[in-house]
């Protein structure tokens, strides 16, 4: 299940998974860190700089935050992309082996890798959704923040 928050959360928590997670950790900075993206039906590359880090609260509840990170998104076949500064945080929620709430705060890019809703999403001020075991997408994104499609942006 940690593998799975890793890969549906946001780019922050993929980043964040690649060093040791303390239970509190100040962000850290991370480099320059590439990650191919499939979620769109086509490759992604997605570079990321900044800080990332990960702060565990117990009963399967984690933050992952992103202070002063940016990542440039771009299609490989085309070459077209775009940058964006993602500095917020998500609040993941671990509920059970089949449920978990992410409530993503600020700027955020998230991935959803699998399901009806599978994508990449630039998402601005807070939103909140909730994935299944396999990382299916159950309920649709709400809140007050605003949802961009990066795959419709990018294609």
């Amino acid at each position: 299940m940690k593998k799975l928050l890793l890969l549906t959360g946001l780019l922050t928590g993929l980043v964040a998974g690649t060093g040791a997670v303390a239970a509190t950790a100040a962000p850290e900075p991370i480099g320059t860190v590439t990650l191919t993206l499939r979620e769109c039906g086509y490759r992604i590359e997605a570079v990321v700089t900044g800080k990332a880090g990960v702060n565990e609260l117990g009963n399967g509840a984690t933050i992952f935050t992103a202070p002063g990170q940016e990542v440039t998104l771009t299609n490989v076949k085309t070459g077209e992309s775009v940058t964006f500064g993602i500095t917020g945080a998500s609040h993941v929620n671990t509920v059970s082996a089949n449920r978990v709430e992410i409530t993503a705060t600020g700027r955020n890019v998230l991935t959803i890798p699998e399901g009806d809703r599978k994508g990449v999403y630039l998402t601005v001020g807070s939103v909140t959704y909730v994935l299944d075991g396999r990382g299916r997408q159950i309920s649709p994104f709400e809140g007050t923040g605003q949802v961009t499609d990066i795959c419709a942006l990018l294609a």
